[in-house]
């Protein structure tokens, strides 16, 4: 298999590394789009033990899952194959990236259920996502982002993740603090609170763009973002990959996810403070 590559230029990726956020547009085209949507349209038919569903029944729904390449074609060939890699390579100033993750995200009109303020933590080191539009999102659907927040040097978690009481947490929150590693005394020194963003607005520097299908997002992982839910009249699908270079390691709180991977029958084999490696994580070279 061989990436298609695009070239991004410098001051751009220089834009990344300052604001830990870019929007570039129309690297996509309609064939990836194409194939993108198919495999989503599949995935959400056949989901895999991954699959999530957010919302209530009748009111919209937002549907995501991971890792979902190894059963459908066309995510393997998108994240393979597609400019993701050349994207990555070129964001995180490196010839050869690891792809991490394929997932997808999917609001339905009517869904009120938000992406809540957080950033990707379990692994540290070099990590940007690539978020590719496969419909026309405006801004009030859009996902934004912290402005700087990647340089802010803290790791931060969700209000579940230190949830002690008895109350039940929303899906998405338990979502969220589940592949975020497990509480524990020591973790409270290290990890802070999520602020309450969305009721501070005004407080931050937010970036969001409108998006055309086609057009991606690119983000450190350590950059603060979240979304709104979807009062739009069409669904709004995003087909994403993230991705590290050879020097990133599995964080101290990330036993967990490896723990999931396994239980679901993954072939993987991780430990904390290693370099990411293995089947689940291919190596490319989209520059030769």
């Amino acid at each position: 298999m061989i990436a298609e590559t695009v070239k991004i230029p410098s001051d751009v990726v220089d834009s990344l590394d300052r604001d830990g956020a870019i929007c570039l547009r129309g690297l996509f085209d309609q064939s990836w789009l194409d194939l993108a949507a198919e495999g989503i349209r599949r995935n959400i038919e056949t989901p895999t033990p991954m699959f999530q569903r957010f919302g209530q029944e009748g009111a919209g729904a937002f549907y995501s899952d991971l890792w979902a390449r190894r059963e459908i074609s066309e995510f393997e060939r998108f994240a393979l194959e597609s400019p993701s890699a050349a994207i990555a390579a070129q964001c995180l100033r490196t010839d050869e990236v690891r792809l991490l993750q394929d997932t997808w995200f999917v609001k339905t009109p009517g869904t009120q259920v938000r992406t809540p303020w957080h950033h990707d933590n379990v692994v540290l080191g070099p990590f940007c996502s690539i978020w590719v539009a496969l419909d026309p999102i405006p801004k009030a659907a859009t996902l934004e982002f912290v402005r700087g927040s990647h340089r802010l040097g803290r790791l931060f978690m969700p209000p579940a993740f230190f949830e002690r009481g008895d109350e039940p947490l929303a899906r998405i929150d338990e979502f969220y603090s589940k592949y975020h590693g497990s509480l524990n005394l020591e973790d409270e020194k290290v990890f802070d609170l999520v602020p309450n963003i969305e009721a501070n607005r005004g407080d931050y520097e937010i970036l969001s763009w409108d998006l055309e299908p086609g057009d991606c997002l690119v983000f450190h992982a350590r950059t603060l973002h979240g979304s709104p839910g979807n009062t739009l009249t069409h669904d709004t699908r995003r087909m994403v990959t993230r991705w590290v270079d050879d020097t990133a390691v599995l964080a101290p709180h990330g036993g967990s996810v490896v723990e999931r991977l396994v239980a679901e029958g993954f072939d993987v084999d991780l430990a904390v403070g290693q370099p990411i490696r293995g089947n689940l994580f291919p190596s490319l070279r989209p520059f030769g």
